[in-house]
């Protein structure tokens, strides 16, 4: 493996095949009513990444979107880490393009980026948010949601990983979690109203799953009620042994709405296919594999009140 090459496990490869489904369907809807289009990567990653179990290249969320058709007329690649590398890379493969990548802390770029006059507040702009842990910060969503006010009815569509699974690992199951870590978390929610389905968890109130549940339903909550969103939607993404993390997106736009739940129907369908077709490739390498855990059907249902308000039935 080169330096600089990640592996990605089929999950990971399901996640991209849902961005993709869902860009094209994106430029087709939005190339009929507008002239431009834009696309935003907030954590765009390294140029090459491989299967785990194949040793296959796997195409990055950039490369996916580049290729996408109808095309994006505007695309922002934002990287911590790597971005020479990655605009290189890039630049090799699709020579014809016009695309920007943008070095630094997306929390802090973004900003400065669409403040910059160059976007159109008017063209569709879909933000996929994809960090590897708790490092997108709620004041970034506040920027992106409000990059469109006053100018158009519909907000950035935002689809973005939310890692409640690295979350709950990072608390401890007794005691206060460091200040480091509660100050982190409170970053990414914008409160610290987390807290409460935390205590809970460790007061032995709620289960792993519920806690995790809670925590992603607070963003979501937040999504809808502080920054207006008319509806969310949450897939969760699970190994064969564990969840990992959530895919959460958010609208205003009510075709945006029922792709993206056409969109998360169809993977809960094929996400069990697709661990079983990784637990072969690894037993035909003599490799243990757990036994995948089927998804349920996927239904979109609102957000409830945050855990611990008044207005949360009990």
């Amino acid at each position: 493996m080169v330096s600089g090459q990640r592996l990605w496990g089929w999950w990971t490869q399901g996640k991209l095949d849902m961005l993709r489904d869902y860009l094209h369907a994106f430029t087709v809807a939005a190339s009929k009513k507008a002239p431009t289009t834009t696309y935003l990567d907030l954590f765009a990653g390294g140029p090459e990444n491989l299967d785990r179990d194949t040793r296959e290249p796997v195409p990055s969320s950039a490369q996916i979107a580049l290729e996408t058709s109808p095309p994006f007329t505007d695309l922002r690649f934002f990287e911590l880490e790597g971005a020479a590398e990655l605009e290189v890379a890039l630049r090799a493969q699709f020579p014809d393009r016009a695309f920007t990548v943008t070095p630094g802390d997306s929390n802090t770029t973004v900003g400065e980026v669409l403040g910059a006059g160059d976007l159109s507040p008017r063209a569709p702009v879909f933000a996929f948010i994809d960090p590897n842990g708790p490092d997108c910060w709620w004041t970034t969503l506040e920027t992106l949601a409000g990059f469109k006010r006053g100018v158009s009815k519909y907000k950035v569509e935002l689809w973005m990983l939310f890692p409640e699974g690295m979350m709950t690992r990072l608390l401890p199951r007794t005691g206060d979690p460091r200040p480091e870590v509660s100050d982190r978390i409170t970053r990414v929610f914008g409160t610290d109203e987390w807290q409460r389905i935390y205590r809970a968890r460790v007061e032995g109130c709620l289960e792993p799953d519920e806690a995790r549940f809670e925590y992603v339903n607070l963003m979501r909550w937040r999504l809808e009620h502080e920054l207006g969103y008319t509806w969310t939607h949450a897939f969760a993404v699970r190994n064969s042994k564990r969840p990992l993390y959530s895919m959460v997106f958010a609208t205003d736009n009510s075709a945006g709405h029922k792709i993206m739940g056409e969109t998360y129907a169809k993977f809960a369908a094929e996400f069990p296919e697709m661990a079983e077709e990784a637990r072969r490739r690894r037993q035909s390498q003599g490799t243990l594999f757990a036994t995948p855990t089927d998804s349920a059907p996927y239904e979109h249902t609102k957000a409830l009140p945050p855990y611990g308000s008044p207005s949360r039935r009990p």
